[in-house]
């Protein structure tokens, strides 16, 4: 393990149906790298456990994973690299320059999205015109 190792994690995409059950819609995996590492080590939640939403709700945010409205499941346990990670933050309880780089990744995601929606209110704003 070392500073560049991905962190390929599974999220499923879930949803309710009739009868109170939970079904798959699709399964996503993502580098959870960036998230991790501008976490603070001690705020990592251990390699069995079930419930870090909040790596799911930064990778929504960054960009890593599409928006997704209902519910989730981040599953680290099925995460190979997961443990050799946590033991590799212990020794290296702040990864330099983390923060920055989360930082610039969510920017970058952020003005990409901005050209999207220009790019699409142009072309209606065209339509409209040529209406």
């Amino acid at each position: 393990m070392d500073e560049h190792t991905p962190i390929d994690v599974p999220i499923r995409l879930e949803e309710w149906d009739r009868h109170d059950r939970i079904n798959e819609v699709d399964t996503i995996v993502v580098d959870i790298r960036p998230i991790l590492d501008a976490t603070d080590c001690d705020h990592l939640p251990a390699p069995d456990e079930w419930d870090a939403d909040f790596i799911a709700e930064e990778a929504q945010r960054l960009g890593l994973l599409r928006l997704w409205n209902g519910p989730f499941t981040v599953e680290l346990p099925e995460c190979g690299e997961y443990p050799a990670y946590i033991e590799w933050r212990g020794t290296h309880k702040v990864v330099e320059g983390a923060k920055e780089r989360f930082r610039a990744l969510a920017r970058d995601e952020i003005l990409s999205r901005i050209e999207r929606t220009q790019a699409e209110l142009d072309r209606l704003v065209a339509e409209y015109k040529a209406a």
